[in-house]
């Protein structure tokens, strides 16, 4: 059976330090992981685990020519939503529905053994990277011996919210390229990717602007919403 799924938040941010800081503080999570492939083009990150299948990582420049910036400076200096990295067993039917959209390529390379092909921001929204793997209970970071939080106070990535001045059009193009059905609730359209959801709102700029986190049984966060690198958190 085949499976898509989100496996990835990525959040660009022009400051590492105090954006991984502010993370950290919120939800509860230990110190990231970087992953080594990123340096070699100019690009920081830090990955954090959200309970036992979801990811955040924030990504920055680390030299004035990286070209994050040029991102970063239209984000206004601030940060955003900057990805996603979604698994799936199969690239073949999404990249042939995303050649039926027109949907541009940015990358196409294998990474620790896998194909993966990122899929162009300016035509869904955001960077979009498919990462072709068959096994639904593995994944890039399983053998990375990463800090585990002491009182984490987020377990999981339940949706994400992407901006577009037209929200029904993208999220028919996304319902295509994914094969699914575009479900409407409290008028905004939304599809699920897996256990997550993606929803898609009214906004000036194509960016992911919105990310929910589901809090630990037991836990009662400081706040119920922050706003981190131009995202905003809520934890539900």
């Amino acid at each position: 059976m085949s499976f898509t799924t989100i496996r990835q938040v990525i959040i660009g941010t022009g400051d590492m330090e105090s954006a991984s800081a502010e993370l950290r503080s919120a939800f509860g999570l230990a110190a990231g992981f970087a992953d080594p492939l990123l340096e070699d083009i100019g690009m920081d990150d830090q990955t954090f685990r959200v309970g036992p299948q979801a990811h955040l990582e924030l990504v920055g420049p680390l030299t004035p020519e990286a070209p994050i910036n040029g991102w970063i400076a239209k984000a206004g200096g601030v940060g955003g939503g900057y990805g996603l990295a979604i698994q799936v067993d199969d690239l073949g039917p999404l990249l042939a529905a995303a050649d039926a959209l027109g949907i541009r390529r940015a990358h196409d390379l294998e990474a620790y053994g896998h194909r993966i092909v990122q899929l162009h921001p300016g035509d869904l929204g955001l960077l979009v990277e498919l990462d072709e793997i068959a096994d639904p209970d593995a994944w890039f970071w399983d053998d990375v011996d990463a800090e585990v939080p002491d009182a984490p106070v987020v377990d999981d990535v339940l949706a994400v919210e992407i901006s577009s001045p037209d929200p029904q059009a993208q999220s028919a193009k996304w319902a295509t390229l994914f094969g699914l059905e575009v479900s409407v609730v409290d008028d905004v359209p939304q599809l699920q990717l897996g256990s997550r959801t993606v929803r898609f709102v009214q906004g000036d700029a194509k960016m992911m602007t919105g990310v929910d986190l589901a809090v630990v049984a037991g836990r009662e966060p400081a706040e119920r919403t922050v706003t981190i690198s131009g995202v905003t958190f809520t934890l539900v």
